[in-house]
């Protein structure tokens, strides 16, 4: 007869069966380019020891499309050294001769690529081989961006996901892109594996022009004074969440200079693994 501490024995051995928790290896393989004019995913091993791919899947997101999953075996048999990178064409024009370039119609479903809203995240399976989709604690690594960095509820479902999991700070954070962003590339020496929208640089934008008509004129100005009363994360240039001298003078040296500009995190800030 099973007494309740045998019962509760048993319970914990088959919740641990049945699961895997993340290993620095696995969330060493991390987001580090999205190139937007090309719609391709940049993932690089950025650990020292060799991954194995075998079961993971991606799920990705836009403003209308939602849980788009990749195969299953997509990745069986695939390794990611130290160091290398991981290719996903969107477009499906991955250039021959690299074993690790892909093209998303050979690995299963993906949302379509837009700046507008875009969320995805890269899973690994547990240890019986399935895809846990809602616990974060499988997901290797995880990015979202939209369009000033407005939060979307579309293409979040998997962003609470991440934010429980440790992987995406807040899941209601984007980072900011506009619609001339060309490139998102991950700007943190350390690798944590915590990242929220500062841990991005943003190349090909134009912050100071935050009417988004491809001008800067009063009207920019006026925007930035009405964000800047407002508290609203539009005028926090520095990135700091702080709203004071600093971020006028961001703005006014950004304005001057004209576009296009390199958005970044002045104060190189990361999060902790």
């Amino acid at each position: 007869m099973n007494t309740p501490t045998t019962l509760c024995t048993i319970s914990i051995i088959a919740l641990i069966a049945g699961s895997s928790i993340a290993s620095a290896a696995e969330r060493d393989v991390q987001f580090t380019d999205i190139l937007a004019d090309d719609h391709v995913l940049v993932l690089s091993n950025t650990g020292a020891e060799a991954v194995d791919l075998d079961g993971w899947r991606f799920c990705s997101h836009n403003t209308t499309q939602v849980r788009r999953y990749t195969a299953p075996t997509a990745f069986n048999g695939v390794t990611l050294q130290p160091g290398d990178e991981l290719l996903i064409y969107l477009d499906n024009d991955a250039p021959f001769g690299n074993p690790l370039a892909y093209d998303a119609f050979d690995i299963g479903f993906f949302a379509g690529f837009e700046l507008n809203a875009y969320a995805v995240s890269f899973y690994f399976p547990n240890s019986g081989g399935a895809t846990p989709f809602n616990d974060g604690n499988f997901i290797a690594d995880h990015l979202q961006w939209s369009i000033d960095g407005i939060d979307h509820n579309t293409a979040d479902e998997r962003s609470d996901e991440a934010e429980n999991g440790g992987v995406w700070t807040n899941q209601s954070e984007w980072i900011s892109v506009a619609n001339d962003t060309t490139l998102i590339e991950l700007n943190d020496p350390t690798f944590a594996h915590l990242h929220g929208p500062a841990d991005y640089n943003v190349v090909g934008g134009c912050q100071a022009d935050i009417t988004g008509d491809g001008l800067l004129n009063f009207f920019d100005v006026s925007a930035f004074l009405s964000a800047f009363s407002a508290q609203d994360p539009t005028a926090d240039f520095t990135g700091d969440g702080l709203y004071n001298f600093f971020d006028v003078s961001s703005f006014l040296s950004q304005f001057s200079a004209g576009c296009p500009q390199t958005l970044s995190d002045p104060k190189n800030t990361h999060s902790s693994p």
